[in-house]
C-alpha cells in the first residue's frame, strides 16, 4: 500500500517537472521567434509613427459665447467683492 502511494507521488511530481520544463521551453522559443524577426526585420518597423497633433477645439468655436462671458464678468465681480470683503 505504501509503495502505491509513493508512486502516485512520484508520477504526479514528475508530470508536473515536466509541464513546467515544457511550459518555459515553449515560451523561450516564442521569446526567440520575436526577437529574431525584430533583429532581421526592416529598419522601418522600429520607429514609431510620427506624432500628429490635431487642435481639440475649431478655430471657429474658441470664441465665448455672451452668457459665457456674463457668467465669467460675474465671476470676476464676485471675487472682487470677496477680496475686498477678506
Amino acid at each position: 500500500m505504501a509503495w502505491e502511494l509513493v508512486a502516485i507521488w512520484i508520477i504526479v511530481a514528475a508530470t508536473i517537472v515536466w509541464f513546467v520544463r515544457d511550459e518555459r521551453r515553449q515560451n523561450d522559443a516564442r521569446l526567440n521567434a520575436r526577437a529574431r524577426a525584430y533583429a532581421t526585420g526592416s529598419a522601418w518597423r522600429h520607429r514609431s509613427a510620427p506624432v500628429q497633433t490635431r487642435p481639440l477645439v475649431d478655430p471657429d468655436q474658441r470664441d465665448l459665447t455672451d452668457i459665457q462671458r456674463r457668467f465669467i464678468e460675474e465671476m470676476r465681480r464676485v471675487r472682487a467683492i470677496n477680496a475686498i470683503r477678506n
